[in-house]
């Protein structure tokens, strides 16, 4: 049994850090600030195309025999899977990081199609987006409630030892959205700009599910039934559980992205300004920025429960034979006794709502080093994704045809190195290179793993933008 298969096995994207902090990044730096598209050294931007997986939490350290990276993309070898073609994931490939802190996990994955930024005047950028997001997530989960999940309930550790109130919440999402995004300077004088901007989005969700606890009163105790073996007596659970079935018979694919009905639709906006300072035009460049992205949410039409049950039992042989989404939702469904008749018929989900901060300075000749922050805005007990806060130190070496950063990150409770090449149109990084790398064979532990690569390039000048070294 485990809340965490509540999460999709292929899911949704981080920061791409060596893309977004780059001022060669285009309409990519309008996911950290739409105020950058002002700031362009650019006439025209085209991407066309870029991918990121990514994975991190704060409560287990990895070491399997086999990389994270290999495991989220479906490529773990067979001596490592079931009959079935399942991964036989043992419990001894994780270690548990038990410092009394609420417990975090986010596995997400991210499309983002083709995008197209092009400069109106020497003022204004307009640029055009689109892109699939997917994810899945456990929010503010207690050390003691994983463990016992961890374990299967069969550790007679955990016996006995009454708890309450586990306040947590699992949120699923898989929308796509296309963008239209605005950046204008509304004031340039004496080496000094302020620039403002706004992404305007239309969502079409495809598929969600959320479970959010409100208040939890368990025991794990021996079963009587079956020696060596524990259950979850659960006295009494109050939360709100809800799901979609639009992607249960069939799988995401360009048609279900254009046909049929899926059950989301929404809206979503993002709002930044900005500010360049360049006293000398040929000299260092000081910038700074701060932005709200991804407010808004998707209403869904699906089912959606309260739920307030009493002296209810758990298994970890309850899920032994769920193989996909539906299964497990069959289960849950079963096990808190939902009633079909109390079906509330719709949902809101909310977007990763965040704080975008960053400072950047960059030398002539390309050399540069930007601080960027985001901070999660939603609550724990919201029905919505979370956008895991990261505090990141990017610093980087950037010309016309080519560039390199090594972005240092804070997510989690851990730090992560990562690394971003570009040539020409050709970007490839990762902002965490030991998750791709650490299995129990090298010693290295990682918390998460993350990679990325896009084609995109811009082309022409503008004139009233630094980093002519770009041009």
């Amino acid at each position: 049994m485990s809340v965490l298969s509540l999460l999709p096995i292929t899911t949704f994207a981080q920061n791409l850090l060596g893309l977004t902090t780059s001022p060669n990044g285009g309409i990519h730096r309008a996911y950290q600030n739409p105020a950058w598209l002002a700031d362009s050294p650019h006439r025209f931007y085209l991407s066309l195309g870029a991918v990121n997986i990514h994975a991190n939490n704060n409560f287990v350290r990895y070491q399997a025999p086999f990389s994270l990276l290999r495991l989220v993309t479906g490529q773990v070898p067979n001596q490592y899977r079931q009959a079935n073609g399942g991964v036989r994931f043992e419990t001894s490939y994780t270690e548990e990081i038990l410092d009394g802190q609420p417990k975090n996990g986010t596995v997400w994955g991210e499309f983002r199609g083709p995008a197209l930024q092009v400069a109106v005047g020497e003022r204004t950028v307009i640029g055009l987006s689109s892109r699939l997001r997917a994810s899945g997530q456990v929010w503010g989960a207690s050390e003691q409630l994983l463990s016992a999940v961890r374990a299967s309930l069969n550790s007679d550790v955990l016996y006995s030892i009454p708890s309450r109130n586990n306040a947590f919440s699992t949120n699923t999402n898989t929308y796509a959205e296309v963008a239209a995004s605005l950046g204008h300077t509304v004031y340039d004088e004496d080496g000094s700009s302020l620039m403002i901007g706004v992404t305007a989005k239309y969502l079409v969700g495809f598929t969600s599910g959320y479970f959010v606890n409100q208040g939890l009163s368990y025991e794990i105790l021996p079963d009587p039934l079956t020696p060596s073996r524990g259950y979850m007596n659960v006295k009494e659970i109050a939360g709100e559980f809800g799901y979609t079935t639009y992607l249960q018979n069939q799988n995401l694919s360009l048609r279900s992205l254009v046909n049929g009905n899926p059950p989301g639709r929404g809206v979503g906006f993002d709002l930044g300004i900005a500010y360049r300072m360049q006293p000398d035009p040929y000299g260092a460049t000081l910038k700074a920025g701060a932005a709200i992205t991804d407010i808004g949410s998707i209403n869904y039409t699906g089912d959606a429960y309260k739920i307030n049950q009493q002296n209810l039992r758990f298994v970890s042989e309850d899920f032994n034979e769920v193989r996909n989404s539906e299964q497990i939702i069959n289960v849950i469904r079963q096990k808190l006794k939902v009633d079909p008749a109390n079906n509330i018929g719709s949902f809101t989900s909310g977007l990763p709502t965040s704080l975008n901060l960053n400072v950047d300075y960059e030398r002539p000749g390309g050399l540069g080093l930007q601080i960027a922050y985001w901070q999660d805005l939603r609550g724990t007990s919201a029905v919505a994704m979370h956008q895991p806060s990261v505090l990141a130190l990017v610093p980087r070496f950037n010309s016309r045809w080519a560039g390199v950063s090594l972005p240092v990150s804070y997510v989690n409770g851990a730090a992560q190195v990562g690394v971003s090449f570009r040539a020409g149109p050709v970007w490839a990084g990762s902002d965490n290179v030991f998750g791709l790398l650490g299995t129990s064979k090298n010693g290295i532990a990682p918390r998460g793993v993350d990679v990325y690569f896009g084609l995109a390039m811009g082309f022409g000048s503008r004139t009233g933008t630094d980093n002519d070294n770009d041009r």
